[in-house]
């Protein structure tokens, strides 16, 4: 039965996406404090750099931009999963062509099919010029980054780069991508602070809470949870993006996870998470139809007012508000956010990971695909990807952009302190983030009976065993 839900859930996937991220560098309990910390502040300020640095690392951008037309009449592939390249980035490939004449070839995969074949052809030798990856843990291991990535290190742009992005996007010392994903914000529970209204529901801090917000909403005619199965992807981030409260209830937990001296199935806290996670399944709270919902038309719905919150990124809420499907007239005003309480967190998620760009060390354009990347970083059209994609408030480079952060996002941001901020399961627990759809169809799989949440946590424990021995690890040995 396993087998038939896992077909159905990637057959029936038309629009996918995977916004899952791993984390990578030193995650130890100890380093993730400082770290976690000094990215929330980063997130909830605009970047104000110095503007004649601002200055100078837009002048050098251009330059390396545009300077070289050797290579005029190139075309660089850039291969990347479905949602990882916008509308507008698409826009400035074109500009970069009429600049440069050289074009480029956006090849687009959905995401229960991206990773299995973008490994295919690296390991072939036909690697794409540039290609996407999470950035994180896996880059080491999975994508072997120091084989099949250019070492990036020394490239003008990254005077502008964010350096926790750097870090997450380097392996011992050397920078081998480029974060081009808004990992300034993740994503949170967007609300209908009317829809909350009109049903006597409160915005939930406690996991009863939810439940009885969630009881409130279906009682007065509308789904609570707009939750898509159907991505394969969507699903996990109700758990892993509130996954720092784990570290909280029991400290040292992750450091105990990464060192192979507990095992998730043997947590209490773990499986109070998946069980929990089922319990808004079998409640109802997703509706009738989650099995094969899709996330594309999660603001449709929203706008609608037939849902009334999902998992979401901050910017969405422009999305929700410019749907035709707004006929009820919601202005951003009428959408709020708050931390899903499974387990009872309210310790805010910070995510510096995100989606990242690759050269392909085989590349015979690697020129090409270095001037196509510091094209991206050039201020006019990082405030051009900012202006132009609905659900991107800033990017994690500083050129001197005017980030598009709206009061919603930047006072809940605001509503935590230091003590109330950490990093997302897959940023810092090791070989977590590279099975990511795995665990998502083993959840799906419990919500109709077949797994129990002691199968999906032990299935995910035999999984990192795999991998870390794989990897060489000396701690699963």
């Amino acid at each position: 039965m396993k087998k038939k839900l896992v077909s159905l859930l990637l057959c029936g996937a038309l629009v996918l996406s995977m916004t899952a991220c791993s984390g990578g560098g030193d995650m130890s309990a100890a380093a993730t404090g400082g770290a976690a910390a000094d990215t929330a502040d980063t997130a909830a300020e605009a970047p104000a750099a110095d503007a004649a640095a601002d200055t100078a690392a837009a002048d050098t951008s251009a330059d390396a931009g545009t300077a070289d037309t050797a290579a005029a009449g190139t075309t660089i592939t850039v291969m990347a999963s479905q949602d990882w390249v916008e509308d507008s980035e698409q826009e400035l490939g074109k500009k970069f062509e009429e600049q440069t004449g050289i074009h480029v070839d956006y090849q687009i995969v959905p995401a229960d099919q991206y990773q299995d074949l973008l490994l295919t052809r690296l390991n072939s030798g036909e690697g794409p010029d540039i290609w996407g990856a999470q950035s994180g843990f896996a880059l080491k291991t999975t994508y072997n980054v120091e084989k099949n990535a250019v070492d990036l290190s020394n490239e003008p742009w990254m005077a502008s780069y964010s350096k926790f992005s750097a870090e997450q996007t380097g392996v011992d010392g050397k920078n081998y991508g480029l974060t081009y994903y808004d990992t300034t914000t993740d994503y949170y529970m967007v609300y209908n602070k009317k829809l909350f209204e009109a049903a006597g529901a409160k915005v939930p801090t406690t996991f009863n809470e939810l439940t009885d917000t969630c009881d409130k909403l279906l009682a007065s005619g509308v789904t609570p949870i707009y939750e898509p199965l159907a991505d394969g992807w969507h699903l996990l981030m109700l758990w892993a993006g509130n996954g720092q409260v784990h570290d909280k209830l029991e400290p040292g937990i992750i450091d105990k996870l990464n060192k192979n001296e507990v095992k998730f199935a043997e947590n209490e806290n773990m499986v109070k998470a998946i069980d929990q996670l089922n319990t808004l399944a079998s409640n109802g709270y997703f509706g009738d139809n989650y099995m094969s919902d899709e996330f594309a038309d999660a603001e449709g719905y929203l706008a609608k007012g037939e849902f009334a919150m999902c998992n979401l990124k901050p910017g969405s809420i422009n999305k929700i508000v410019e749907s035709d499907m707004n006929t009820a007239g919601y202005t951003a005003d009428d959408f709020g956010l708050f931390v899903l309480p499974i387990c009872d967190n309210q310790v805010l998620n910070i995510h510096p990971t995100g989606p990242s760009r690759f050269i392909y060390s085989g590349s015979k354009n690697i020129d090409a695909a270095k001037q196509y990347l510091a094209f991206l970083l050039e201020k006019d059209n990082v405030q051009y990807l900012i202006d132009n994609a609905a659900d991107v408030e800033n990017l994690p480079v500083e050129v001197g952009q005017t980030p598009e952060y709206s009061k919603t996002t930047l006072d809940f941001l605001d509503s935590f302190d230091e003590d109330h901020k950490g990093m997302v399961l897959q940023d810092v627990v090791l070989y977590y983030n590279e099975q990511w759809m795995d665990i998502n169809a083993d959840l799906a799989a419990m919500f109709i009976g077949d797994m129990t949440s002691q199968e999906v946590l032990k299935a995910l424990d035999d999984r990192r065993a795999q991998l870390a021995q794989a990897a060489g690890d000396a701690n699963w040995k």
